[in-house]
């Protein structure tokens, strides 16, 4: 099925033709000398199609495989399908349909998640820039006394320079009115253009013994109290927060995925560590019982739903364990509501169902008792 071919320069024109040669490359004497390269022709989405049937995929519908597939990349639905194989082989019965089941419970489970985090990056960007204002002055970010790694302090000055010359193209106010007025921004307005990496780099690179001397904790500790942990902890969260919220920013996949930044587990958490995905639960949950418990047992019943709406979706290469539910603090009040908000809706429905063909039927007897006219047979 695949076309090999190969691109050579047509006269001066610089246009390109192809012949049958398996020796692609960029077409001129410099691409020769570097090393020629050979990319597989693109298919067209029935031949992808009849490429995944190729590999052991089932394939029921082709005009629903071709809307996905038009929809979401070939290459991106790649990353889905792995959880299926088995020494480098797809399982015998894996359907196209389940892959895609995965890929709209990932894109749910992401969208959850960026809720999630948005909370904790705005709170992370906010207590940065009241304590250290408050202790240091309005341009604390910019003492590179308070942090104790110079290199990479003036790596995250730069980037926020580059943020603020963006802010100020978009002619954001509240950089326009700092930057006429003092020709810099206050850490306040400044953490507005901050990205959570940027805020996550400046508070990991803190100095520990950074403190106003009217202030029993250092800066860094402060900053940790309010989210309920210890330094070393909210260090390591925000790095690992920042790494899952740049994954869903960018609408790649989370499902099961190695994870590079792990995040620290608190001592009664240990035994949820690893690579997968549920350390990252873990550490929202354990922010959200401090900051909004209320809102986590609200997300934890959406989180449920989610996994309810995709009864064939593995929880277990994400490293879930079966009682997932109890360790993020899903109650079991809020587990028998929802089974009772269920059956009531039910029974609802049923009554609605009954009263509709009641009417139905008492129509049609008015109609078949009425008297027949001239004509009628």
């Amino acid at each position: 099925m695949e076309k090999k071919t190969t691109c050579t320069a047509r006269g001066i024109s610089g246009k390109l033709s192809f012949d049958s040669t398996p020796h692609a490359s960029l077409c001129n004497d410099d691409a020769h000398q570097a090393g020629s390269f050979h990319f597989k022709p693109a298919l067209p989405v029935d031949e992808q199609i009849d490429h995944l049937v190729e590999q052991g995929i089932v394939v029921e519908n082709r005009q629903f495989a071709e809307f996905c597939l038009l929809t979401s990349n070939y290459y991106r639905l790649r990353g889905y399908w792995m959880t299926f194989e088995e020494d480098g082989a797809i399982r015998a019965g894996t359907r196209f349909e389940d892959i895609w089941a995965i890929h709209e419970f990932d894109r749910e489970v992401r969208l959850w998640l960026w809720k999630l985090i948005e909370r904790v990056e705005i709170k992370a960007r906010t207590q940065f820039a009241y304590v250290l204002s408050n202790e240091f002055g309005a341009d604390a970010h910019l003492q590179a006394e308070l942090f104790f790694n110079e290199k990479n302090h003036k790596q995250s000055l730069g980037i926020i320079e580059d943020e603020i010359g963006r802010a100020k193209n978009q002619n954001m106010p509240c950089v326009i009115h700092n930057l006429n007025k003092y020709g810099e921004l206050p850490l306040w307005a400044a953490v507005e253009v901050m990205s959570m990496g940027v805020v996550s780099a400046l508070y990991g690179n803190l100095r520990q013994d950074a403190k106003a001397d009217e202030h029993e904790k250092a800066a860094a500790d402060e900053i940790a109290s309010v989210f309920g942990v210890s330094r070393r902890y909210l260090v390591s969260w925000l790095r690992h927060l920042t790494m899952v919220r740049n994954i869903c920013a960018h609408h790649n996949r989370f499902y099961n995925r190695l994870l590079k930044s792990l995040p620290l587990m608190l001592r009664r958490d240990k035994r949820y560590a690893g690579n997968r995905e549920f350390p990252t639960f873990v550490v929202l949950s354990r922010i959200y019982e401090k900051s909004w418990p209320s809102v986590w047992q609200q997300a934890i019943d959406e989180l449920d739903a989610i996994v309810a709406r995709y009864p064939n979706v593995s929880l277990k290469p994400m490293g879930f364990p079966e009682d997932w539910r109890d360790v993020l603090g899903l109650s079991a009040e809020a587990e028998v509501s929802e089974m009772k908000n269920f059956n009531k809706r039910k029974s609802l429905t049923a009554k609605r169902i009954g009263k509709t063909l009641v009417g139905i039927r008492a129509h049609e007897q008015s109609i078949s008792e009425r008297p027949k006219k001239a004509g009628d047979e």
